[in-house]
């Protein structure tokens, strides 16, 4: 870790473990952290503790999004872009659903409140194809 004297940040050489870490939240759907680390696994000897906090500094460095939802377990995701997501009350999967992001809800909010409005998150909740079929 290295401060960077001119805007007095944090930056952090970077490492393999977190290249691998980046790449298997990119390569799976919305991974688990347990996901991650049985996919990171199988290629290096990594612990459940490092693939959790070299998550946590992806998701500080603004390189992935940590989804909350119903399940016990968050998710990650590598696509920036604002959008919205579906979470499967049954299985706890997390997939995208290919809504517009509804800039208006962030204008809405900034006039109703005195709070700096950055933008916002939505899950919708259901059960996902897979669930149904298998029921």
């Amino acid at each position: 870790m290295i401060m960077n004297n001119e805007k007095n940040t944090i930056v952090r050489r970077k490492t393999r473990q977190r290249e691998l870490v980046w790449e298997a939240v990119a390569a799976c759907h919305h991974p688990s952290a347990r996901t991650i680390f049985e996919a990171v696994s199988k290629t290096d000897a990594m612990s459940f503790g490092t693939v959790y906090r070299n998550l946590q500094i992806l998701v500080e460095e603004g390189k992935i999004t940590q989804i909350q939802s119903d399940s016990a377990y968050a998710h990650y995701d590598h696509n920036l872009a604002p959008h919205y997501h579906l979470h499967c009350k049954k299985c706890g999967g997390v997939f995208d659903v290919m809504l517009p992001y509804r800039h208006d809800f962030d204008r809405d909010a900034r006039e109703c409140t005195p709070f700096r409005i950055d933008g916002h998150r939505v899950a919708f909740e259901g059960v996902c194809e897979t669930c149904l079929s298998d029921a």
